[in-house]
């Protein structure tokens, strides 16, 4: 009748829904099948799949890092190579630079992406040099130098591995020289790295070195309200001023923080009791080290005396100092009152940003260069660093 009527030649093909129902169950297992295989190649590189960009909280102690990081992810070997990421323990950079693998990844499975540690790098090569095996060493330049993306941890632990170091030049230079993407993270500036061949840290400053600082209180509550997602069904039955609680003591760096908000949720959880203030405070005593509190209150003290001294000297007030002013009447005092609270005191940088309005790591930091540098070349400034200093004594 087709035929007649149209002059096309037509095949019919009647599907009965037992078929229908095979073939979806065929597609549903060929997509399972891929995912598998995802998450398998994933944990084949030792990549923690939870580490992608979607799940790294951003602040303005880290926003840079991330930026500069997702250019990375998008455009390998092109923009920075190599990506260097430096800040103190537990703050994330494993996190980020682990999300430039899972990116890449997503984007191209073939990619070979390869990460270590330092420990595993020196432990690798070890093992190659010293086994009895003629191909070992060829299995080691195989595993390494093929790589497409390398992903290497903690590299200040390389410091005094003298035959490791080298042989991390001879990697670096063959990976680079081959286009290759290289991602470093580390616990300081690659200048201030320790015991590790100049030529190698001349070689950590080819790309952009990035920093991650510590989180003030508001990148810490939102890493706790993210990471409440991940613990509990419903995070709005937490009331506010436990995660507040939280954010408040346990501000060293984000590993502590997220530890102690599990404590917390498991407390709760296991005795079946509410997600109130006072039951944050009951699950996290022992975590608090007794003396905190007083250095707490010392360290508040000596903030206060340092800010009047300085406010009175340059005839301003205390509250023009945590102002969020750019103006050099009120700017520069605030870089003098940074640097003595810090050399005086050694209070960590972060901190020092929350007594000064919650200003962030950087902001402090430069304050605090700034007047060191200022102190090595300006004798006025550094009579009135002296004259302060005396008065605080």
């Amino acid at each position: 009748m087709w035929y007649k009527c149209s002059g096309e030649k037509k095949i019919v093909k009647f599907i009965v829904a037992k078929d229908i129902e095979a073939e979806q169950t065929k597609a549903s297992e060929m997509q399972m099948n891929r995912v598998s295989s995802s998450e398998l190649n994933k944990t084949l590189r030792k990549l923690r799949s939870e580490y992608t960009f979607e799940n790294f909280v951003t602040g303005e102690s880290n926003r840079y890092a991330w930026i500069t990081a997702m250019k990375v992810a998008e455009s390998p070997n092109v923009t920075v190579n190599p990506l260097y990421i430096f800040g103190d323990v537990g703050l994330g950079k494993t996190h980020l630079m682990t999300a430039v693998g899972l990116y890449m990844l997503d984007k191209n499975p073939n990619i070979n992406v390869v990460y270590t540690t330092s420990q595993q790098f020196v432990e690798d090569y070890y093992q190659a040099t010293t086994k009895k095996s003629i191909n070992s060493m060829q299995e080691f330049n195989d595993h390494y130098r093929n790589a497409d993306v390398l992903l290497v941890d903690d590299i200040q632990l390389l410091a005094n591995k003298n035959s490791s170091q080298e042989e991390f030049f001879k990697l670096f230079e063959y990976l680079f020289e081959n286009n290759k993407q290289i991602i470093i993270t580390s616990d300081r500036r690659a200048d201030e790295l320790e015991n590790i061949m100049m030529r190698l840290k001349s070689r950590f400053s080819w790309g952009i070195p990035v920093d991650i600082g510590a989180p003030n209180l508001e990148l810490r509550k939102a890493i706790l309200q993210r990471k409440l997602a991940f613990l509990i069904s419903n995070p709005e039955d937490v009331a506010p001023e436990a995660l507040e609680y939280i954010a408040e003591k346990f501000s060293e760096n984000v590993r502590v923080l997220e530890g102690a908000l599990r404590r917390y949720i498991n407390y709760c959880v296991s005795f079946n009791i509410e997600f109130s203030l006072e039951n944050a405070k009951t699950s996290l005593d022992s975590l608090i080290v007794p003396e905190q509190s007083n250095i707490e209150e010392e360290d508040s003290i000596n903030v206060a005396k340092v800010k009047k001294v300085v406010a009175n000297y340059y005839n301003i007030t205390i509250t023009d100092l945590a102002s969020t002013t750019r103006k050099a009447e009120i700017l520069f005092p605030r870089q003098v009152a940074i640097y003595l609270i810090r050399t005086l005191y050694n209070i960590p940088l972060q901190k020092i940003g929350d007594f000064f309005g919650g200003k962030d790591h950087t902001t402090i930091s430069h304050g605090f260069d700034k007047i060191k540098k200022l102190i090595d070349t300006d004798w006025t400034v550094k009579a009135v660093i002296d004259n302060l200093t005396k008065m605080l004594k």
